[in-house]
């Protein structure tokens, strides 16, 4: 069931990505692109994560919306331009070479910042005689 609750939050969101946002562009230009933004995703943010329509397993990959969205974004450009999947494909292979990129940097400045580091356990005094 949580897996299907994860499908549905992603489908929403894409949606309401794709659905949404280039009309509020063409309307409204750069404006409409901007509120669009901060109303769809925090609206998809707080049902997906507050909510807790996403399931993300502790100690696993976090799954976020990026790639409910990049998913609902492949498949928008093939429907609506009558497109074949081949044509995407590059796009699809920067996206994931840029995503693997950044999570070797993430992971490189999180082993080499100190300020990354866990935090270290206070010592507690051994219990003894008081003298």
């Amino acid at each position: 069931m949580r897996y299907l609750s994860t499908v549905i939050g992603g489908a929403v969101c894409g949606a309401l990505c794709f659905g949404i946002w280039p009309e509020m562009w063409k309307s409204y230009g750069i404006m409409g692109g901007w509120l669009t933004a901060a109303i769809v995703i925090s609206i998809c943010w707080y049902m997906n994560h507050w909510l807790g329509l996403f399931w993300n397993q502790s100690g696993q990959i976090w799954v976020d919306q990026g790639w409910s969205v990049a998913s609902a974004g492949v498949s928008w450009g093939l429907v609506r331009f009558n497109s074949h999947f081949a044509q995407a494909l590059p796009v699809v292979g920067c996206c994931l070479v840029g995503g693997a990129l950044a999570g070797y940097a993430a992971a490189y400045v999180k082993r080499n910042n100190p300020a990354f580091a866990c935090p270290s356990k206070p010592t507690v005094p051994e219990a003894g005689p008081h003298v």
